[in-house]
C-alpha cells in the first residue's frame, strides 16, 4: 500500500498558510510505516500540527471504494526550515505516527468531516470545497505516478490547521447527509 497525499486542494487552507494556490494538484508520499490508528499522538511539545483529511482507498480501475478519516500530521518548525532551504519535506511529514487513520467505510462523495480539539470545532470540510474532485485528483496522480489498487490518498485539508499540545483531546467526525457515520478520538502526549 502506498500512501499518497495531495496538498493545497482547499484554497482557503493554501491562503491561511500564505501558499500559492496551485494550477494543478501537488502530491507527496508518506511511508506506509508512518500509518497508525487513532489513540495517542505525540504532540512534540506543540510542534506537531493537525490536518484533518478524507482518505480514499483505491479499488479496481483506481476508483475510490472506501473512505476513512485521517490526520496528516506535520512537524511545522521542521517543515518551515525545509521550505526555507527549498528541500523535500520528508522529515516533517513522514515520521512515525505522521499518518493517523480511522476505520474504512464505503465511499460516499457526500462525505463531510470535522475536527474538534478539547470540544471546540477547529476544522470542517467536504469534497465539494476542493479545487479538484476526488476523481480528478486520482486521474492527475495516475498521469505520472505508479498508483494501484489498495493504495490510499489523503485528499488535502481544509483551513483551520494548528498546533497540538500535550493533554489535548482530538475528535474526528465523518458525516453523510448530516448523520455521523464514523468517529475517532485521540489524546495528545
Amino acid at each position: 500500500m502506498d500512501v499518497w497525499c495531495a496538498i493545497r486542494t482547499y484554497p482557503k487552507h493554501a491562503t491561511e498558510l500564505r501558499n500559492p494556490i496551485p494550477e494543478e494538484p501537488v502530491f507527496f508520499l508518506k511511508p506506509s510505516s508512518s500509518v497508525v490508528e487513532f489513540g495517542e499522538i505525540d504532540a512534540c511539545g506543540g510542534d506537531v500540527h493537525h490536518d484533518i483529511e478524507l482518505v480514499l482507498k483505491l479499488g479496481d480501475g483506481l476508483k475510490p471504494t472506501h473512505m476513512a478519516l485521517g490526520l496528516d500530521l506535520t512537524k511545522r518548525s521542521v517543515q518551515d526550515m525545509l521550505k526555507e532551504k527549498r528541500l523535500p519535506w520528508a522529515e516533517a511529514k513522514a515520521f512515525t505516527g505522521a499518518a493517523v487513520l480511522g476505520e474504512w467505510i464505503e465511499f460516499d462523495e457526500r462525505a463531510q468531516y470535522q475536527l474538534e480539539i478539547n470540544g471546540n470545532q477547529v476544522q470542517t470540510g467536504s469534497l465539494d470545497e476542493m479545487s479538484w474532485s476526488a476523481s480528478e485528483l486520482i486521474s492527475k496522480l495516475a498521469d505520472w505516478a505508479p498508483i494501484g489498487r489498495g493504495d490510499i490518498l489523503f485528499t488535502g485539508t481544509p483551513s483551520g490547521v494548528g498546533p497540538l499540545n500535550a493533554g489535548d483531546e482530538v475528535t474526528a467526525l465523518l458525516y453523510v447527509d448530516g448523520e455521523v457515520v464514523s468517529t475517532h478520538s485521540a489524546t495528545c502526549v
